[in-house]
């Protein structure tokens, strides 16, 4: 027999509750007036449309009416998808999976009667009591509600403490914070920093302050949200920032890495490889192509640049040979290196990202626990990300997308290995619904030098609209 109903269904209004219902069902009279939407075998089949709409009502907490007429067996069977990374594009996601979870991380099951609250259900299981008042009573004797819905402050909580989901799915009890930043921060930092959930874009100018906005989240999710740390992740551009952000976090506990030692990590859950250099790559290609010797010129950086446009512009190595013309038979030869990698059981560079996908994307277990160490990512210089990177991020911080994302069109730098300012520019298209606070203040330069920088930038043709003006017209 199930559970008892949670106490007043629906609960608190602020929450945005739905319901799952069985076929031809009709809703719990709290639900009468909330849309319906139809899971069938149909739409498992195709789940992108059904998935944005379900998405649309859990960030915005809208109750809606799941009517679930599928093998629950079926709807949460991990996904594969064993085509080459570059034959998918940054774009790529697994639907079915962002369905089922969307379908009930913030839904009452009412399929066989009363409604029943199944994360209440596990929080009492984790160590609470069944409430009266709410949906447990936490070990201090507190009534608690357990929050489905994405984290972060609500705008009119209830009186009553908030658990969420992700820290029941842990095994804890953690109640949920919702203190603000104590250090100073100037208005448009605030702002970003406070961001209440869901995917963000940060457009932050130089001298603006990303590294003391990207430090304050990160402090702010953990210390003040009550966030535990091993659901946060920070990903900076090179090593030298991700130095700085630990040194500026120090003893928080979040997980702060580079793109490349994120990468690494997932390829090490599957086995450790020792990391080779370019010159070990040069040699592995010199046992596997004819090249001409011409003096004061390199013979293999051509092949190295083409290696590079499939494993981080993920262009298909037909193409990329073709287009290049100065590495024939390179489509034969990618497979041939890489499986020379494979043998030597080594890894370099760029295949930590490249191999790193392929793991995401036939490796649910990884990805499971990848995801769950990446569930609110915070990710730097979101201008120079390339499509492999684009689609590890994506793939890592689904299925809830909670993704604080810092960068600057007008910055791009690494264009050469298929970084494009169009990730930011369009950040919606890859994170619907974000939320769009900027930075306003250039902090490093006096007035007369930032308009010049506004006019020159404002010439080009695809850009994100942004106000700049210096931080030292607005002291005066």
């Amino acid at each position: 027999m199930p559970p008892p109903p949670a106490v007043a269904v629906p609960g608190p209004a602020a929450l945005g509750r739905g319901v799952i219902v069985a076929p031809d069902q009709p809703p719990p009279a709290a639900w009468t007036d909330a849309p319906r939407v139809v899971i069938d075998d149909d739409v498992l089949a195709h789940p992108a449309a059904a998935t944005g709409v379900l998405r649309h009502h859990w960030a915005r907490r809208i109750p809606v009416v799941i009517e679930y007429a599928v093998d629950n067996d079926d709807a949460r069977r991990p996904e594969i998808c064993e085509l080459p990374p570059h034959r998918l594009g940054s774009r790529f996601a697994f639907h079915r999976e962002q369905l089922h979870f969307l379908t009930w991380a913030n839904t009452y099951d009412a399929r066989s009667g009363d409604p029943v609250w199944w994360h209440g259900v596990l929080a009492q299981r984790r160590g609470g009591e069944a409430s009266d008042l709410a949906d447990v009573v936490l070990p201090d004797g507190r009534h608690a509600w357990v929050d489905g819905g994405p984290r972060g402050p609500l705008p009119d909580p209830p009186p009553e403490p908030l658990v969420h989901r992700e820290s029941v799915a842990l095994g804890r009890l953690t109640v949920a914070g919702d203190a603000r930043p104590t250090e100073a921060l100037a208005p448009d930092q605030l702002a970003a920093v406070v961001h209440a959930s869901g995917p963000a874009r940060i457009v932050a100018p130089a001298g603006s302050g990303k590294t003391r906005v990207l430090t304050a989240r990160l402090r702010h999710l953990l210390l003040d949200r009550n966030i535990e740390p091993q659901l946060v992740t920070a990903v900076a551009y090179n090593a030298r920032a991700a130095a700085e952000l630990r040194e500026r976090t120090a003893g928080l506990g979040a997980s702060i890495r580079t793109i490349h030692s994120l990468a690494l990590m997932i390829c090490n859950l599957e086995e450790r490889r020792e990391v080779i250099t370019e010159r070990d790559q040069r040699a592995i290609l010199d046992r596997l192509v004819n090249v001409g010797r011409v003096p004061n010129s390199d013979p293999f950086q051509p092949w190295l640049e083409a290696l590079a446009e499939v494993r981080l512009a993920l262009r298909d190595p037909d193409e990329v040979e073709a287009a290049r013309g100065d590495v024939d038979g390179f489509a034969d030869t990618f497979e041939r290196y890489r499986t020379e990698l494979a043998r030597r059981r080594v890894i370099d560079f760029d295949e930590q990202i490249y191999h790193a996908l392929e793991l995401l994307l036939t490796r649910p277990d990884l990805r499971e626990r990848v995801q769950r160490m990446a569930t609110h990512l915070l990710v730097d210089e979101f201008q120079d990300l390339t499509p492999a990177f684009l689609l590890l991020i994506r793939l890592a911080a689904a299925p809830s997308m909670q993704l604080f994302a810092v960068g600057d069109d007008d910055q791009t730098i690494y264009s050469y290995a298929g970084a494009s300012p169009d990730y930011l520019v369009d950040f919606d298209r890859f994170f619907p619904g974000a939320a769009h606070p900027a930075l306003e203040v250039n902090y490093r330069c006096p007035p007369e030098v930032v308009e010049a920088a506004v006019s020159l930038l404002s010439h080009n043709r695809r850009r994100v609209e942004k106000t700049i003006r210096s931080g030292r017209a607005v002291a005066q």
